[in-house]
């Protein structure tokens, strides 16, 4: 005689249907770390080619604008092995006037764009600042 005994238990261990879902659920989970690691990278990244793009700006900034003797310019840069470009334009303001409406004469306007090349695409940054002509010549 054949009989069966049944305890009323499940079976003890995991469908395949059960595993199936635990690795899609798992492998959802680590392509999404994944992606949004790859795009903090990507941030890093570009934050740091800005940085560096914006510390080249202040440095040629400083190096036309504290010049002894600043004459008007309109200068290129050519691009060094970072890839970055500058031009420099040096302006006098003729019609500078401060806040009364008094002419405010001697005052350079120092211009510096940056241009280059991030994923195949053109980019640009600009900074500028003023400069009073007699700013850095020696005392008499």
């Amino acid at each position: 005689m054949n009989t069966r005994f049944t305890t009323g238990r499940k079976p003890q261990g995991m469908t395949l249907f059960e595993v199936i879902l635990a690795l899609a659920l798992f492998t959802t989970a680590a392509v999404a770390l994944v992606v949004a690691i790859n795009t903090m990278g990507l941030a890093v990244i570009e934050a740091r080619n800005m940085r560096a793009v914006q510390q080249g700006l202040e440095s040629v900034v400083d190096e036309y604008s504290k010049v002894p003797q600043i004459v008007e310019l309109d200068k290129e840069l050519k691009p060094g092995p970072e890839g970055i470009g500058y031009r420099v334009k040096i302006t006098l303001m003729d019609k500078l006037k401060n806040k009364d409406g008094v002419l405010v004469s001697n005052i350079y306007r120092v211009q510096v764009q940056a241009k280059w090349r991030e994923d195949n695409r053109p980019m640009e940054m600009e900074t500028e600042t003023l400069r009073y002509a007699g700013m850095y010549q020696p005392m008499q």
